[in-house]
């Protein structure tokens, strides 16, 4: 709904020119845009939150490493192969957990289903748990 208030699809139809011309094609453009974003199988929303997802399980599978290396007193480098090894680790947890079988639309309707302020404290919670271990390996 944010996304609503600067998406180009949306500033665009509001141009006089093209309103017409929607208007006469009978499309509801609006109804088409909610479409391509919200489509819970395959919509622009679910690709963008796999994306972060995947960037997520990376920057905490990174994290950890440093902070193994810290731990361990390990004094190597961190390569180009080790970083795409971590890259591929993170899309196979994130597809065996989360996109396997569609497994994320039973997560959808379940998530769907709480209140407000469910939502709202598994969100904060979403997002202390990267940021506290970043914060964890810039300690050590």
């Amino acid at each position: 709904m944010l996304f609503n208030k600067v998406n180009p699809g949306n500033l665009i139809q509001k141009i006089p020119i093209f309103k017409r011309r929607y208007e006469e094609l009978g499309i509801n453009v609006q109804n088409e845009i909610d479409k391509a974003f919200g489509d819970k199988k395959s919509g622009i929303s679910v690709t963008v939150a796999g994306g972060l997802l995947g960037s997520i399980v990376f920057l905490l599978l990174f994290d950890i490493s440093i902070l193994l290396k810290k731990i361990l007193k390990i004094d190597t480098f961190l390569s180009v192969e080790y970083l795409f090894a971590l890259g591929l680790i993170a899309i196979t947890i994130s597809y065996l957990f989360v996109f396997k079988k569609d497994k994320y639309l039973v997560y959808f309707n379940k998530f769907e289903g709480w209140t407000r302020s469910e939502k709202r404290k598994y969100g904060w919670l979403s997002l202390m748990i990267p940021i506290a271990i970043s914060l964890l390996v810039l300690l050590f």
